[in-house]
């Protein structure tokens, strides 16, 4: 994320901070925070406390917006130009109540609004436009859809009725409606407008809740705050609101599990996958090598966090049946960062395995060196890592099926001094670290039988006819060729970029064995010949991971030492 942006969401942050920190204690004691900050003292708590109470929960609307502004554009504009209605109406509206509420919305504004403007203005190629990578609208509308948008929009309609009115007129609204009058109007008042602000943050969720599942879910879940605050925080004010809350909760909550629930891959927008027929070397290379990152400002993609789980265990489904080797922009959330590479792959000695694992075999490569998680810095625990595509061809124009490999280092990380140092394997170990068992022993394994081992068939049935036999070694490692000089760098990136080495040249040998041998054995190399630390490395490259079969033989080492076969 580029400079503009990491200010634009430290900005917005700083405005979410200060929500909650005035906020949530005015929700629980709001005659104690005014008088702690010396401010007039309020004439009705219920209405500061729930003034509060729906500022707090229009904060976290803003959250999405200064995580990621280039994904959640709408909701990055949003947070920003819900502060000068607060400039209004302290300063204008109701001059001399609370004008440090004015001049803290207006402070505010005038720091992200610039700093929106530049980020908007340096957005790179490759981030998504919000929504764009996540599920489209259904062409066909279900009816579950349908009636949570009516359902939203009747929450929506509700509290622009009472709230548009009351900003301006809050004691003609409440008798009107033949509630207890308000003995602090400007509380009342300043709740309405937040009340309208939500609404607003509202709509995109209800007419796209596909797109912006966000706001569809806020809208909801914005609701039983409502019901607690007037039923149990203050009992016997105006309980109306508070039915009127949960009667909203529970017509809507239904239909919201209901369309969540369907959203299949079907609805993707982007809509090739399992549709995959092959590719060329050229294609692959041109997609992977676009938008080269300037050499002296690379980006650091920060990958999985708390608000892209769910996203992180979907993709991780994705992976097993998604052929495709270029895929529509999306962020990668385990390897985010990476040096891709442009290369060949050739089996030199005699092997007894078919497909592109036999002697003789050779053909074009596009790899990416990477490593998993965050801790990409020299002395840190690393977890490295090189996923390929070997394709079975010389000819960068041939229409060819390529066959994807994955090798990763000890999954909790080494120390090493240099990434070259660091075994990788097909099968590789997980350790102690908390993060690494979570993801591999516990997600993955609702996915894969062996979630660790990522199958080598791929490469051994490039060019097999149709019936002819299949011979794949179990495991499989990467190790530098012997001599291979070691760099320092800080960054892994710039410490495997090829120019650093004899003849702008990285050479790996490959080594296999199966789960019975006692050594590796050396049969043939990768030469990656190009590289490129780019967008469309980080952001499109894709690599298929099959499943694991269960009941494929699986040899395994008896108590001699020799191989033996386990159905």
């Amino acid at each position: 994320m580029n400079k503009q942006a990491v200010w634009f969401r430290r900005a917005v942050w700083l405005g979410i901070l200060a929500d909650w920190i005035l906020g949530i204690p005015t929700i629980f004691a709001p005659e104690w925070v005014l008088g702690l900050l010396g401010f007039r003292p309020t004439g009705d708590p219920v209405w500061t406390s729930f003034a509060a109470l729906l500022v707090v929960l229009l904060s976290l609307f803003y959250i999405p917006g200064a995580n990621n502004p280039y994904r959640y554009r709408l909701s990055a504009w949003f947070a920003v130009f819900a502060r000068p209605p607060g400039v209004i109406f302290f300063l204008f509206l109701n001059p001399g109540t609370y004008p440090a509420f004015g001049w803290l919305d207006g402070f505010l504004f005038l720091i992200q609004f610039p700093l929106l403007i530049l980020t908007m203005r340096h957005a790179p190629a490759y981030e998504d436009k919000e929504g764009a990578t996540l599920q489209a609208e259904p062409e066909q509308r279900n009816h579950a859809t349908t009636w949570l948008r009516r359902t939203l929009w009747v929450g929506i309609i509700a509290d622009f009725v009472l709230g548009i009115p009351a900003i301006f007129a809050p004691q003609w609204v409440l008798g009107l409606l033949g509630f207890r009058p308000t003995d602090d109007p400007v509380w009342t008042s300043f709740a309405a407008l937040i009340l309208v602000l939500l609404a607003i943050f509202y709509i995109p969720g209800a007419n796209k809740p596909y797109r912006y599942r966000f706001n569809a879910w806020m809208a909801v879940l914005a609701r039983p705050p409502g019901v607690i605050f007037f039923f149990l925080l203050w009992p016997g004010f105006y309980p109306a609101f508070g039915w009127l809350d949960g009667f909203l909760f529970l017509i809507q909550f239904p239909f919201l599990v209901k369309v969540m629930q369907l959203i299949p891959n079907r609805r993707f927008w982007d809509t090739q996958v399992g549709e995959y027929r092959g590719t060329t070397f050229r294609y692959v290379k041109e997609a992977a090598f676009r938008g080269p990152y300037d050499d002296h400002n690379l980006p650091y993609h920060k990958g999985l966090g708390l608000t892209t789980f769910l996203q992180f265990i979907n993709d991780s489904s994705r992976n097993m049946h998604d052929k495709r080797d270029i895929r529509p922009v999306y962020n990668k959330l385990i390897h985010s960062n990476g040096v891709c590479y442009a290369g060949t792959w050739k089996i030199d000695q005699e092997t007894p395995y078919s497909g592109y694992f036999a002697t003789g075999s050779e053909g074009l490569l596009v790899a990416r060196a990477s490593v998993a998680g965050p801790l990409i810095w020299q002395g840190a625990k690393r977890a490295f890592g090189i996923a390929g595509k070997v394709f079975p061809t010389m000819d960068p124009d041939e229409w060819v099926w390529p066959g994807n490999f994955v090798t990763v280092s000890h999954l909790s990380g080494s120390k090493a001094k240099h990434v070259l140092d660091i075994e990788i394997l097909n099968y590789p170990t997980i350790g102690l670290d908390p993060v690494a068992n979570l993801i591999n022993r516990m997600l993955f394994r609702l996915m894969d039988t062996r979630p660790g081992y990522r199958q080598l068939f791929p490469i051994s049935t490039l060019g097999v006819k149709p019936g002819d036999p299949v011979v794949t070694p179990d495991l499989l490692r990467l190790m530098p060729m012997e001599g291979t000089p070691r760099v320092d760098a800080k960054d892994f990136r710039d410490e495997i970029r090829l120019r650093n080495y004899p003849d702008g040249k990285l050479v790996y040998d490959i080594q296999v064995k199966n789960f019975g041998d006692a050594e590796w054995t050396r049969i043939g190399s990768i030469t990656f010949t190009e590289d490129v630390v780019s967008e469309g490395s980080d952001k499109q490259l894709h690599f298929w991971i099959p499943r694991d079969v269960p009941n494929v033989p699986q040899p395994v080492p008896n108590e001699a030492g020799y191989s033996e076969v386990r159905q």
